[in-house]
C-alpha cells in the first residue's frame, strides 16, 4: 500500500478500457433483459396454447378418482389398525 493514488496508474493498467468493457457488458445484458421482459406478454399466450394442445387429457371424472382414493385409504386403514380394534 505504499503507492499513492495517481491517474497514471489507471492508464498504465488499461483501467479505463477494462471499465468501459465492463459497463458495455452490463448494459448489453440489461438491454437484452428488458427486451425479453417486453416480449414476454406476447410469448406466454403462444406457449400456453402449445402446452394445452400437447397435454394429455384426463378422461377420469374427478368424483370417480376421489372415490378410488377414499376406498384405498379406507382399505389401508382397515389393514393397519391394531388387532384390538378389528371387528
Amino acid at each position: 500500500m505504499g503507492e499513492n493514488f495517481d491517474l497514471q496508474n489507471i492508464s498504465d493498467a488499461n483501467g479505463i478500457a477494462i471499465a468501459l468493457t465492463g459497463m458495455l457488458i452490463v448494459f448489453t445484458a440489461l438491454i437484452l433483459l428488458s427486451i425479453f421482459i417486453a416480449l414476454l406478454p406476447r410469448i406466454v399466450p403462444q406457449t400456453e396454447t402449445a402446452v394445452r394442445e400437447t397435454a394429455p387429457r384426463d378422461t377420469t371424472p374427478e368424483s370417480e378418482e376421489l372415490s378410488v382414493v377414499a376406498a384405498l385409504g379406507y382399505a389401508l386403514y382397515l389393514r393397519e389398525r391394531p388387532p384390538d380394534q378389528k371387528s
